[in-house]
């Protein structure tokens, strides 16, 4: 059968009364759990996986896909209004988004977060259903040695990304490498960096580190402020400028189609997941946009890339899901459970025993989109009114809401004293010129980088020149180089420059 058929077969399948309403409910669920800190798009399908057991497996399967694209974007609405990433995908919106919150455009920083989040994943699903087929071919071609060097890549991009002092960034980067390889060692399982504290054995809480990082830090700076945006915020929640936002996304096309094919292709391959996707679509933004001099004070191309890339995750991760049999992500290892749990075996034959199935999932991230758009924006005019919340009732709200939400994500107290922890480092690491966002982003990529530099040893029995034979390799490789390299260079020349100018 052609694909148009299977399309066909796809939408019969997911509008019905049967199928249709359970897409809006995990739409509302999702912009819902998304925009609580903690609550993300994994947790929510897990709580919820034990409900679905009375649903059909493709209205199962689409109140879970539903769920999953609207928390990214749920995700981006306290990272804005108070720096607090919802989801951990949306810890990059927070770079540019809060600082335009700051200067009273929230609304603004909003219309171009839902534009960029609604487009990413419209556009990467319907991609999807055009190539599902190549893309998982692809997927399967990209080795554990190529997953490493794009990890690589993700480090390297710190000196980008830290571009006013790369020393300092990359030291930063250097220290989150070192939490990242906290918790028992994946080959041999002896404890590393745990300091005798055994919720430290198992792995390092990246959450409850990132959230500190960017909350309890923007907790402190809220304490100096006698209100959230107070430079314009009886303008905020304005129809208008939510448009102006959408209008401002579509005036960056290359960032915005080129940060969801990063998300969509990231979303393809096992591992990587949501939070890499929006870090390396934001480093690449960086050194693309023509905002690469704001980014970090309000850029926004800095909000429209990870939003992109957000969703662009989020459809991209359903190819290896459904084709492979091998999840895209934490939601998509929910998505897998809930397929076995309804007698669905996932695997390259799903797509011949249960097409119609298969493709209302694909479709219905497609529709997803569309009526989160909607969705979005009333819910967004709602939430937006936490800017004009004084700060004697805000920080206290905020606080207990981030508590809850980190004990929530492992049930440890112990992660509330991290957070805490590591909402001092970032105010100390901000204000001593550091980059906290290269910690995070050594974090992220560090966990991941080990994981496949010791599968890819393993493979090659301690060769390696493994990490040299493919064509992906060479090209990772120079993209490392050419990140590396280019911004020094062109320090170096602008240096040249204005010392022939001083003559």
């Amino acid at each position: 059968m052609s694909t148009l058929e299977f399309v066909q077969m796809g939408a019969a399948t997911l509008f019905t009364m049967q199928t249709f309403p359970l897409l809006l409910l995990g739409i509302v669920i999702g912009l819902v759990a998304g925009s609580i800190p903690g609550l993300s798009a994994s947790n929510t399908t897990a709580i919820l996986l034990p409900t679905t057991l009375g649903m059909q497996t493709e209205g199962a399967l689409v109140f879970m896909a539903a769920i999953y694209v609207s928390a990214q974007y749920g995700g981006s609405i306290p990272a804005i209004l108070l720096k607090i990433p919802g989801t951990a995908g949306s810890g990059a919106t927070a770079l540019d988004g809060y600082p335009l919150a700051q200067k009273g455009k929230a609304d603004y920083a909003l219309g171009i977060s839902l534009t960029a989040s609604t487009y990413g994943g419209f556009t990467a699903a319907i991609l999807a259903i055009v190539v599902v087929g190549p893309i998982s071919r692809i997927a399967l071609m990209f080795g554990p040695p190529d997953i490493f060097l794009l990890a690589l890549m993700g480090i390297a991009v710190i000196v980008a990304i830290s571009s006013e002092s790369p020393a300092m960034g990359l030291l930063a980067g250097m220290i989150g490498i070192m939490m990242a390889t906290m918790g028992a060692d994946i080959t041999l399982g002896t404890p590393r960096f745990y300091m005798g504290f055994l919720e430290l054995y198992d792995s390092f809480p990246s959450l409850a580190g990132m959230i500190g990082l960017f909350a309890f830090t923007s907790i402190i700076e809220l304490t100096d402020e006698s209100n959230i945006g107070r430079e314009g915020r009886q303008k905020v929640g304005q129809f208008k400028q939510i448009l102006a936002g959408a209008k401002r996304t579509f005036q960056s096309p290359f960032i915005l189609n080129f940060s969801m094919l990063i998300g969509a292709f990231l979303g393809a391959l096992p591992g990587p997941g949501v939070d890499a996707g929006a870090f390396i679509s934001y480093s690449q933004a960086k050194i693309w946009s023509k905002e690469s001099k704001d980014f970090g004070k309000g850029a926004a191309d800095g909000i429209i890339a990870p939003e992109a890339a957000n969703n662009g995750v989020a459809a991209g991760a359903l190819v290896p899901t459904m084709t492979l049999g091998v999840p895209g992500s934490g939601t998509m290892a929910i998505m897998l459970a809930c397929l076995i749990m309804h007698g669905v075996r996932p695997g390259p034959q799903v797509m011949r025993e249960y097409p119609a199935q298969i493709y209302a999932v694909f479709i219905s991230m497609v529709v997803s989109a569309v009526f989160l758009w909607g969705a979005g924006y009333f819910y967004t005019r709602f939430a937006v009114k936490v800017a004009a919340i004084k700060n004697q009732y805000l920080i206290p709200a905020v606080l207990s809401t981030c508590l809850i939400g980190v004990y929530a994500t492992r049930g440890f107290v112990f992660d509330m004293w991290l957070f805490l922890i590591f909402g001092i480092i970032g105010y100390i690491l901000t204000k001593s010129g550091f980059s906290y966002v290269s910690l995070v982003l050594g974090v992220v990529m560090g966990a991941l980088a080990e994981i496949y530099f010791t599968i890819s040893i393993n493979m090659s029995r301690g060769d390696y020149t493994i990490f040299f034979r493919s064509v992906f390799s060479w090209i990772m490789w120079v993209v490392i180089l050419a990140v590396l390299v280019v911004p020094t260079a062109a320090q170096f020349i602008k240096w040249k420059k204005e010392k022939v100018n001083q003559k």
